[in-house]
């Protein structure tokens, strides 16, 4: 059934990364905008059956993802590498917005946090950045300092927003990038509620590519927002690049031809006081790890809990085992 599973995905993965390289560039994927708050869920790490190391002394390591799949995944990955490893782990998954996560890792309330490097940098830090993955780390490590916090590696794949029109209504209007709405009008964004106010998103499209008359639809789900394209609601979705939905469904993503969206590498960010506990084994496992997280891994895995509706916590454990890192 597994196997059946990963044949039946594989299809709308490949389809999806060739979709997404022509429009989007180089491993193009998403992160910042749809993180927004809701609450949370707690779990306390007890899986015994694929422990392999014993137990450690020292802090419980609290690992947090923000409130949409794909980071509730990440988060199972990094927190049941360490569990494995033997160190002391708690989940708090489902938080909401880096505006309510980012005072509690500052705090030590949080001490794990799987992010993406320029929506990090750009909304939690107020930093511009741009596509350059490595200046973008280098900015985003010196921000955390304040935070008591390292950037550790971050992985090949990204996972960017991305703009999104039907199949019918590219075609129709000639939409193959970002610039050709100016074409149209009217035309209707469809976003979660921080869109409208984030350079990045809606008020990016008005100052960046004069898209002046864009109105703006406020839709927290990333369901809802589909949904909206699908029935004409809207004229355009914020998604996220690594949403197998968008080769399902024949969408379009537009290529941002003014390079709008920034670099936006998966990197865990962790508290120094936990580095400092447990020496250089909890950072080699996490870079480990991370050079494993393509752009396809993640459309991937995002294809296992969106299309065929698994759990994300086992979806994260058959990624583990099937790299190496879980017996």
């Amino acid at each position: 059934m597994r196997a059946n599973r990963r044949i039946r995905v594989l299809g709308a993965i490949l389809v999806a990364f060739a979709l997404l390289a022509a429009a989007c560039g180089d491993d193009d994927s998403g992160g910042d905008t749809t993180t927004t708050a809701a609450e949370g869920t707690t779990t306390t790490a007890a899986n015994e059956t694929t422990t392999t190391a014993e137990a450690m002394d020292g802090p419980t390591i609290t690992v947090a993802s923000f409130n949409f799949p794909e980071s509730t995944i990440l988060a199972e990955i990094y927190a049941q590498a360490l569990e494995n490893a033997g160190y002391p782990v708690e989940k708090k998954l489902n938080l909401g917005s880096r505006e309510l996560i980012f005072p509690s890792l500052e705090s030590g309330e949080l001490d794990l946090l799987p992010e993406y490097l320029g929506s990090a940098l750009g909304v939690g830090f107020g930093v511009d950045s741009d596509s350059d993955s490595d200046s973008v780390a280098a900015a985003l490590a010196d921000a955390f300092t304040a935070y008591d916090v390292t950037v550790l590696d971050y992985s090949p794949g990204e996972d960017k927003n991305v703009f999104v029109v039907t199949g019918d209504a590219a075609a129709a209007n000639g939409l193959t990038k970002v610039s050709d709405l100016k074409g149209v009008d009217p035309v209707t964004l469809g976003g979660p509620p921080e869109c409208e106010e984030r350079d990045t998103c809606y008020l990016g499209l008005v100052d960046t590519y004069g898209i002046t008359q864009l109105g703006f639809e406020s839709l927290q789900e990333g369901a809802a927002r589909i949904a909206a394209l699908k029935s004409g609601e809207i004229d355009v979705a914020l998604l996220f690049s690594t949403q197998p939905v968008i080769a399902v469904e024949g969408f379009v993503a537009l290529e941002d031809d003014m390079g709008l969206i920034r670099a936006e590498n998966i990197v865990p960010v962790i508290r120094n006081e936990v580095l400092a506990a447990y020496g250089d084994g909890v950072s080699d496992l996490l870079n480990a790890i991370s050079a494993k997280i393509t752009t396809e891994a993640l459309i991937a895995l995002n294809g296992f809990v969106e299309i065929d509706a698994e759990d994300p916590e086992d979806v994260a454990t058959v990624w583990l085992q099937e790299n190496g890192f879980l017996g």
